[in-house]
């Protein structure tokens, strides 16, 4: 835990750092939701019948895939992306040198901007709420949480397997920008997927997202409790079974690898 500590404030002291882009990331939370507002009064009270599966408007629908996709998506990439920044400032190998266990100390640095995600995604939906009208009143809470960790575990999967890219070949994980913009697309975050044409829907239900947005939105529209929920559950534990271990070994490899090659520290 007190690795964890360390970790997660030296994340803090790093990010804080930059101020303008670190109060920029603020700025531009509070921004996104007045885009979703004003996206849904343009899109008016129209309500397609893909919508009113999930017995809500089109705001509360929009404000869940936009906020819970962001912050999901660091999952995606930011294992990779502060891994990549440990290798260019050159700090890697004194991390590693630490007491810390390896696993840990590539991951670690992560851990203030998943924390970060976490409480500006809470204040979106509260906002989103409290000041823009957002329908919470049916929401099964514990049930959205629950769905929430299990498609974080799946997603960061494939942010192991991005961060393993980067340790061995010192570049950008070529994949995860295009992931980034696939779930974008096709995970249902601003449309129901149905409105997808038919050719594209086996592609959107492909990605694990497309699976955890629709289950959160049945949690936080229309209350369905956990035990409604058991597809989307399996399905999620599916992926996270397939993913995680597969990440694990690939960054435990990259890491023997480098260790073997000595290029620990080249970038």
């Amino acid at each position: 835990m007190t690795r964890l500590l360390a970790l997660t404030r030296r994340g803090l002291l790093h990010a804080a750092s930059y101020r303008l882009s670190f109060f920029g990331n603020y700025l531009g939370a509070a921004l996104v939701l007045i885009f979703y507002r004003v996206l849904a009064e343009f899109y008016g009270a129209a309500q397609p019948a893909a919508l009113a599966a999930y017995g809500g408007d089109y705001f509360t629908f929009l404000l869940i895939g936009g906020v819970l996709a962001r912050f999901f998506s660091l999952g995606l990439k930011q294992f990779a992306r502060e891994l990549e920044h440990e290798l260019t400032a050159g700090t890697l190998e004194p991390v590693l040198a630490t007491a810390a266990p390896p696993t840990l100390a590539l991951l670690g640095p992560a851990l203030w901007t998943f924390l970060e995600g976490l409480l500006i995604a809470a204040a979106q939906l509260a906002a989103g709420a409290l000041l823009l009208g957002a329908d919470f009143s049916r929401a099964d809470w514990p049930a959205a949480l629950a769905l929430g960790a299990l498609t974080l575990l799946a997603l960061s999967g494939w942010g192991l397997l991005a961060a393993a890219f980067v340790l061995v070949f010192k570049r950008a994980d070529p994949l995860s920008w295009l992931a980034d913009v696939t779930l974008y697309m096709f995970a249902g975050v601003y449309f129901p997927i149905p409105l997808l044409p038919a050719v594209l829907r086996p592609f959107a239900y492909a990605l694990p997202l497309s699976h955890a947005l629709e289950g959160l939105r049945l949690a936080l529209m229309r209350g369905e409790p956990l035990a409604g929920l058991g597809r989307y559950l399996l399905i999620l534990l599916a992926f996270s079974a397939a993913l995680v271990p597969l990440g694990l070994w690939a960054l435990r490899a990259g890491l023997r690898h480098v260790r073997r090659t000595g290029s620990l520290g080249h970038y």
